[in-house]
């Protein structure tokens, strides 16, 4: 299967961690609903200490319209977002839910 994301010019990795009452609330079933329509690839997953993080790369529009889109669905949820730009990976083929 070939990398969807691979047609783009540009593609940048964001490595984003929330805070807050982010488990056990449908916060990575929501991002994964917001993802529809982008061109990402990448993970969201529960962290041990309560955290939500999610690892997407795509292009620099897709990538912030995911982090803006999930920041507005679950605002009542979200205390602090950390964000951390990193390396793109070549061998990720979709978005999907991952345990940590």
């Amino acid at each position: 299967m070939s990398n969807p994301i691979q047609k783009h010019p540009l593609i940048i990795r964001k490595v984003y961690r929330y805070r807050g009452e982010v488990q056990g609330v449908g916060f990575r079933a929501n991002a994964i609903h917001q993802a529809r329509g982008l061109t990402i690839t990448g993970f969201i997953r529960n962290e041990p200490n309560g955290d939500v993080t999610m690892d997407v790369q795509g292009s620099p529009h897709d990538v912030q319209e995911l982090a803006e889109r999930v920041g507005q669905t679950m605002s009542a949820k979200i205390n602090e977002t950390l964000v951390e730009q990193r390396e793109s990976i070549s061998d990720r083929d979709r978005f999907r839910i991952t345990t940590s």
